[in-house]
């Protein structure tokens, strides 16, 4: 792989200006953390940060899923016609639009839910789209630069707005030359190996009754319990290559009642296509032989079952010699870290599955409890994790070639 701007010296003003303005960005990313976004309902979200790339002079659109995209071209006619890099950040949360969003600070800590997943991939999404605005990048440019803010990357969303960006560029006979996905904080981590998932909704049903009077009728909450055991020891075979979890439960109307309705939710991961489906196939034997263990006393009455995919994330990898992973790990050795492999389920899964050559970074700080209200983040040396993003960005860029 070849770059054009290791050791260069045109890039540092640059770095120097955004390790001074670090004070600004977590000052985006409490903005941005404040803005409610839940998976499907993300336009408060997408419209703030539209109007701030808008306000930095870039020319923004939205797609039909919601996405927001604005396309930087290099200042060579022949750069701007090439194969873009796309690099993406999502938009949304896994919180309810009720949940509260209260940023309590804590020495360097801020307490927020989202404050990490993804306000700092977001605000580091403003920082790139101003790097990249700059003369002196746009003139080294080798090639268009596509900023894509996605929706629905969390849960069940599915990663929608990935989907919709790639789908919508494979129609229009555009592949992009790779793909940098920008999620939470981190500073050293290469998430290049996508976990792919299928997440279920295993309903049973059934007739349901008094609890003394009919005893006998098959009860669709203990078909639940039956089934949540048996997966649990589907899990417990499954590790380390494999997880599967039964992640939520709900059922019954009455204390008094022989319930009509159970469900139970079930999240499967893997990195190997062939094991989900192996695993998929083990789950649904699973749920067959419950019901007819269950339905057995009073066959007459027997309960139903209904099993509904709530999400399928694809899953894919490129090797640690790919050079966007060699990219990756020059970059994290220019800022002083030391790179690591990584597996994760991200934006990146979309193009990793197709083909595309992709990783996924963080922007920067640290942070934990990510998807719960307790989510904190610590933007301590938060600036070497945002540099990271900026070189990195800027090689795949002005590289004069992305391939082996």
């Amino acid at each position: 792989m070849t770059t054009t701007n290791s050791g260069k010296s045109w890039l540092t003003p640059l770095l120097t200006t955004w390790r001074e303005r670090r004070a600004w960005v977590l000052e985006q990313q409490i903005s941005i953390a404040r803005t409610a976004a839940p998976t499907g309902n993300e336009s408060e979200r997408a419209a703030m940060l539209q109007q701030d790339w808008h306000d930095c002079g870039h020319a923004v659109e939205q797609d039909r899923a919601g996405n927001v995209i604005t396309r930087i071209r290099p200042t060579s006619p022949a750069a701007a016609e090439g194969r873009p890099l796309v690099c993406l950040a999502h938009l949304d949360t896994v919180f309810d639009a009720d949940q509260p969003l209260t940023v309590r600070h804590e020495g360097t800590r801020v307490h927020c839910p989202g404050i990490g997943d993804n306000g700092r991939g977001l605000a580091a999404m403003s920082v790139l789209a101003r790097v990249l605005q700059h003369p002196e990048v746009r003139a080294r440019l080798q090639r268009p630069i596509e900023l894509v803010l996605t929706v629905g990357e969390e849960g069940e969303g599915n990663l929608r707005g990935a989907t919709q960006w790639f789908d919508d560029a494979s129609a229009r006979g555009l592949t992009p030359v790779a793909a940098v996905a920008i999620d939470g904080p981190g500073d050293c981590t290469i998430v290049h190996h996508a976990v792919g998932s299928r997440r279920w909704r295993i309903a049973f049903t059934g007739v349901g009754g008094h609890s003394w009077a009919n005893a006998s009728t098959p009860n669709p909450v203990h078909a639940a319990g039956a089934c949540i055991a048996a997966i649990a020891r589907l899990a417990d075979t499954s590790r380390p290559f494999s997880t599967v979890a039964v992640t939520r439960m709900h059922g019954g109307e009455l204390i008094t009642g022989v319930p009509t309705q159970a469900w139970i939710g079930v999240d499967m991961r893997s990195l190997d296509p062939a094991r989900l489906r192996t695993l998929s196939d083990a789950l649904e034997r699973i749920v067959k032989r419950v019901v007819l263990d269950e339905s057995a006393r009073e066959p007459a009455r027997a309960l139903h079952y209904a099993i509904t995919v709530l999400g399928n994330r694809p899953s894919g990898q490129i090797d640690d010699r790919h050079p966007l992973v060699l990219a990756a790990a020059s970059a994290t050795r220019a800022v002083g870290r030391v790179p690591q492999s990584a597996s994760a389920s991200t934006d990146a899964n979309v193009p990793l599955a197709r083909g595309i050559p992709a990783i996924a970074i963080g922007a920067g700080g640290t942070g934990s409890a990510a998807h719960t209200a307790n989510e904190w983040y610590d933007d301590a040396d938060s600036e070497i994790g945002l540099e990271r993003a900026i070189r990195l960005i800027a090689a795949l860029g002005t590289a004069e070639t992305l391939s082996r």
